[in-house]
């Protein structure tokens, strides 16, 4: 699995989600139980999305 990149923020996973990126799954956190990861396929596109998410968030 490495086209895929594993998201630990839950904000970050809802972004993406938000914009129509579909997540490959989701598990708890092996080194936080009370967390969970989200697994979404890895491209270009969704490197753009989730740079898109970090300007808007500078700006609130």
């Amino acid at each position: 699995m490495n086209d895929t990149i594993v998201i630990t923020q839950e904000r970050m996973a809802g972004w993406l989600m938000f914009n129509r990126f579909h997540k490959l799954d989701e598990k708890l956190d092996l080194k936080n139980p009370n967390r969970r990861v989200y697994i979404f396929k890895d491209s270009p596109q969704l490197r753009q999305v989730m740079t898109k998410y970090n300007e808007f968030k500078q700006q609130l």
